[in-house]
């Protein structure tokens, strides 16, 4: 073969290479990501200079061509977006335009919370209007349905698609117990009691025990008297910066809100939180054959557990004078 066209034919080989790596590199390699943000207003041009700017695309005016070709500016919805550098236009686009790309923002909630607690994580971390959020709480009374988890939101939803989510969550993972476990309470009843043990225990293996208590307290017709309800009727505490104040005095337990497990027999109004899947089920499968009526923690997160007042009184006692 003529040694030029060898060398014509290598030269082409380490051209079409060049290329293709060139194209690989800069255009179809996965780069770092970049959470990208459209605020409301952009042009269609001020997004392509800032897609450019953060190494998103290579070319403003390839982005705006095929913009222009396949879409509107209408498309290039306002939102944040996760997307990496060294991406092709079209792909960038077609992110943006589906959806698929929307930036999901993580909220973990947790157990024992109340309400007012999620609505606040929610505001601070601007995944909807918390006022949006209380007004639907309160009006359809879902204190105890949001169920404590890990979700993702992306900014700015709508207060009810919250809500719904974590309603939905409480059906697909609490709701089957009810069946597993049948109980004479109503579900509200059963999620009231669960709220209490879950602001009271702290280990998993007492719940059925704490449970128990405050099961046989309702059957005898004694008064709960559960401190989490005191709190929850005294609402947010200025002094502490905080919900659930510490240390009750006598004065807070006369507090004369229907919550006031002190002051009014039976059970609070509602759930005055939302319970864990462990309390839940603690209520509806208590300790069996517990008939304690009793409990003080024992300054170590525990709690022991009595059958009549003088035991319990000489176990706080014993309790106070060790702290």
């Amino acid at each position: 073969m003529n040694k030029r066209i060898i060398i014509f034919l290598l030269v082409a080989v380490i051209a079409v290479t060049s290329f293709a790596l060139f194209i690989k590199f800069h255009y179809f390699q996965k780069g770092t990501p970049v959470v990208f943000e459209i605020t409301p207003g952009q042009t269609a041009g001020q997004v392509a200079y800032q897609l450019k700017k953060k190494g998103v695309i290579k070319s403003t005016t390839w982005f705006k061509i095929i913009l222009k070709l396949s879409s509107s500016a209408s498309d290039l919805k306002a939102g944040k977006y996760d997307l990496r550098t060294n991406m092709p236009a079209e792909s960038v686009l077609n992110c943006i335009k589906s959806g698929q790309c929307l930036h999901l923002t993580k909220l973990t909630t947790l157990e024992g919370w109340r309400s007012e607690e999620i609505a606040e994580m929610l505001a601070e971390k601007n995944i909807t209007d918390p006022r949006a959020f209380l007004d639907i709480v309160r009006k359809r009374q879902l204190e105890g349905y949001l169920f404590p988890s890990t979700y993702h939101f992306s900014e700015n939803t709508p207060a009810w698609a919250v809500i719904d989510a974590m309603v939905n969550q409480y059906g697909k993972k609490v709701k089957p117990l009810f069946k597993q476990y049948p109980t004479h309470l109503t579900e509200k009843e059963v999620l009231t009691v669960a709220s209490i043990v879950e602001r009271e225990a702290i280990f998993h293996d007492e719940r059925p025990k704490i449970a128990a208590v405050y099961l046989n307290r309702l059957k005898i017709g004694k008064r709960l008297e559960a401190d989490p309800t005191v709190q929850y009727a005294l609402g947010f505490n200025f002094r502490e910066n905080r919900y659930w104040k510490k240390g009750l005095t006598y004065r807070d337990l006369r507090n004369p809100s229907p919550y006031n497990t002190y002051r009014h027999g039976g059970l609070p109004p509602g759930p005055i939180a939302n319970p864990s899947y462990e309390s839940v089920k603690a209520v509806l499968n208590p300790e069996p054959n517990f008939d304690a009526i009793y409990f003080v923690a024992d300054n170590t997160g525990r709690h022991d557990f009595s059958r009549t007042y003088n035991e319990h009184i000489l176990k706080k006692n014993k309790y106070k004078r060790k702290k």
